[in-house]
């Protein structure tokens, strides 16, 4: 029998009692029952489970923070107010979790303040079967929030490239022909969410500084999201954040760790003040996108590396991404990390979704080189594009003793 624990905090308002309880979907009994008059309820499960929903009355709401194991409360609490928190076990997580203790070389926590478990290395074994084909799996990714607001790990993967295509694009009057770099309102996020997501012809691709200079689009229904992909996938909140516009004159300092932090933050692409022809635009930037396909971040490609030993490894985590492309970090931090070397056979440039920052423009987008540095690039401009989503927290791995499993020719397989 489990046993129930009560946590009684002292309330300034004697008539207000709040009640939490704590339950397994599916299983009527109260695991945990906690009274609480503050905004953050602490610690009350064991790991392995994940929030699936809740219910409250007076109005009352709550969203989960999967990595603090915390409850915030939305709304103000009155008189007798009482929530149920429903939770399931989240078996993918806790596949990897356990997976990561036989091969530490490949899986690795990230140290950042949501401490994520990534695949690391120049080849690990993080191939997936997903849409009737091979993706790869960048890892299990933590305070990922959904639509319906709940905050939980969801395993984050990503195609090889589709092509090359224009970030965005715009008309003369609209920064000079050379687009926006506002994820929310780009041609890419457009067509990745409307025709690639949805296996729907059409769309516009662009290449070239012309709004009406466009290229073929992939084939979507070829290529695109089956109904069994769609319904693995979660419509979450991207981070649009980016690095203060004076990056240009602090490269030093755009570390991976930096970066990852600043992708976070309330930074945004347009921070230029003259609206003259490169700044000219009226969208607005936001720091967030609610999507179901996105694209990676530079911090992506820089944490995949191992650094070929664990202290070259965060040595790289703490060395500028910029100066990656000379040695010693080109060996030990570019061709250990499975980003860079799986999807840069081509020396092409790929896109990220962060935007990047200028003085003098509002049409600048972070991208990647195949050197390892990261560099802004012009909207218009076709570089490789590789889609990029978040799995549903309810997904669990088929289960394979091999000593393969994982691998290209024996590719984790997903059961929905």
């Amino acid at each position: 029998m489990k046993k129930i624990v009560m946590i009684c905090l002292s309330i300034t308002i004697l008539t207000t009692l709040f009640i939490i309880n704590i339950r397994e979907k599916n299983n009527p009994k109260i695991l945990y029952t906690f009274y609480e008059d503050n905004q953050k309820v602490n610690e009350i499960l064991s790991d392995g489970y994940v929030f699936d929903r809740s219910d409250c009355n007076n109005g009352v709401k709550l969203k989960w923070h999967e990595g603090l194991k915390q409850a915030e409360i939305i709304g103000s609490i009155t008189s007798k107010t009482k929530c149920n928190l429903y939770f399931i076990k989240n078996p993918s997580k806790q596949y990897f979790e356990n997976l990561q203790k036989d091969r530490p070389t490949e899986l690795a926590y990230d140290g950042t303040k949501d401490n994520n478990l990534r695949f690391i290395g120049s080849d690990p074994y993080n191939y997936v079967e997903f849409n009737n084909e091979t993706w790869r799996i960048i890892g299990v990714m933590n305070n990922i929030e959904d639509s319906e607001g709940n905050v939980g790990s969801h395993l984050k993967i990503i195609k090889a490239s589709i092509g090359q295509i224009g970030w965005d694009s715009s008309q003369g009057t609209v920064n000079d022909y050379n687009g926006v770099n506002e994820w929310s309102t780009s041609a890419v996020a457009k067509v990745l969410n409307e025709n690639f997501y949805k296996k729907e012809a059409g769309g516009t691709c662009y290449n070239g500084n012309n709004y009406t200079s466009g290229i073929n689009c992939p084939n979507w229904e070829s290529i695109g999201l089956n109904d069994e992909a769609r319904a693995m996938v979660s419509k979450v909140k991207w981070n649009t954040g980016t690095v203060p516009v004076n990056y240009t004159e602090n490269r030093d300092l755009i570390s991976p760790r930096y970066m990852y932090e600043m992708e976070r933050s309330e930074n945004t692409g347009k921070e230029c003040s003259n609206l003259d022809k490169k700044c000219n635009d009226l969208i607005e930037r936001k720091t967030n996108w609610l999507g179901y396909v996105g694209l990676s971040y530079p911090s992506d490609y820089s944490y995949a590396t191992n650094g070929g030993s664990e202290e070259q490894r965060q040595t790289c985590l703490t060395t500028s991404i910029n100066y990656w492309s000379s040695e010693p970090n080109k060996t030990n931090c570019v061709l250990n990390s499975w980003l860079y070397g799986w999807i840069n056979i081509e020396s092409v440039n790929l896109w990220t979704m962060t935007p990047a920052p200028h003085s003098v423009n509002a049409y600048s987008v972070f991208s990647m080189r195949y050197n390892g540095i990261i560099i802004s690039d012009v909207t218009y401009k076709a570089n490789k594009v590789l889609p990029v989503v978040y799995l549903n927290t309810n997904i669990k791995i088929e289960e394979d003793n091999s000593e393969n499993y994982g691998s290209k020719d024996n590719p984790f397989r997903l059961i929905n």
